[in-house]
């Protein structure tokens, strides 16, 4: 096997079930390490820095950005570990919207897949509240300096004032990646897949949602759960950052869901 591109991370033993783990924006592979090393014991792990994020490369070619140029690096390190068995994906927020796109696309044999609160905001009408709210949040961070922008966008998903509460150190590195959070929002808008598309994913879907998330989250929570044509749904006592915020809860139903399809 040649060597795996950079920020493609591997635990557990080859011979068990694989699942791809997939991060939010603004965030890492690393945001599951305690899912991670629960997994460990009954699966193969392939933990993936998405593109601009932790020890991936950044975006090459940044105008008109879309998830599909999330797809290549993941295809391409299942391929390279030439997997017996179909694999499992789960996704959160940017992630989870990139899960669902590979299961749309079927670029390899894909078993099921668990997603919290996918932000596939383009599944929405354009005139809803939830698109209006998000198209809001995308064109106050557009335009503006680095620190504003990342200010918006984690106290959207947060609270007011998160952002400003947090230590320095953790600040900046949010701030050094705005340029790539910007251009998530623009792939996750500007997706050509609409709603009726997903129909086309085939797996069993858990559909995981916080109880205290944002309008544009819980819309399109419920646009998807109206169309995939198998889905579970089940919440959390959290926000849109549940698997960073209340780990414990959310794995717990994550790995419920893997060991039983698995």
């Amino acid at each position: 096997m040649s060597e795996l591109e950079s920020g493609i991370h591997l635990y557990g033993e080859q011979q068990n079930p694989p699942v791809v783990l997939l991060h939010s924006s603004q965030s890492a592979s690393s945001q599951w390490r305690a899912l991670i090393k629960e997994l460990t014991s009954t699966h193969f792990v392939i933990a993936v820095d998405l593109l601009g994020y932790g020890q991936a490369p950044n975006v090459e070619f940044t105008a008109n950005f879309r998830l599909e140029q999330e797809l290549p690096r993941i295809i391409n390190a299942v391929e390279q570990l030439a997997l017996s068995r179909p694999v499992q994906l789960v996704g959160h927020s940017y992630g989870g919207a990139v899960a669902l796109k590979l299961a749309l696309e079927k670029p390899f044999k894909i078993s099921d897949v668990v997603v919290y609160e996918p932000v596939a905001f383009h599944v929405l009408p354009d005139d809803s509240p939830g698109m209006l709210e998000i198209q809001e949040i995308s064109h106050a961070m557009h335009g503006k300096d680095a620190i504003e922008c990342t200010r918006t966008f984690v106290d959207y998903w947060n609270d007011a004032g998160y952002f400003d509460a947090l230590p320095e150190r953790i600040q900046q590195i949010m701030v050094s990646q705005a340029a790539k959070v910007a251009l998530d929002f623009d792939a996750l808008l500007n997706e050509p897949r609409r709603l009726e598309d997903y129909r086309g994913v085939g797996q069993s879907v858990l559909l995981l949602q916080g109880e205290h998330t944002r309008r544009s989250a819980k819309a399109v929570a419920e646009a998807l759960s109206t169309i995939l044509p198998d889905v579970q749904r089940d919440s959390v006592g959290a926000g849109h950052m549940g698997p960073l915020t209340h780990p414990a809860d959310v794995n717990q139903r994550i790995l419920q869901f893997l060991r039983k399809q698995s």
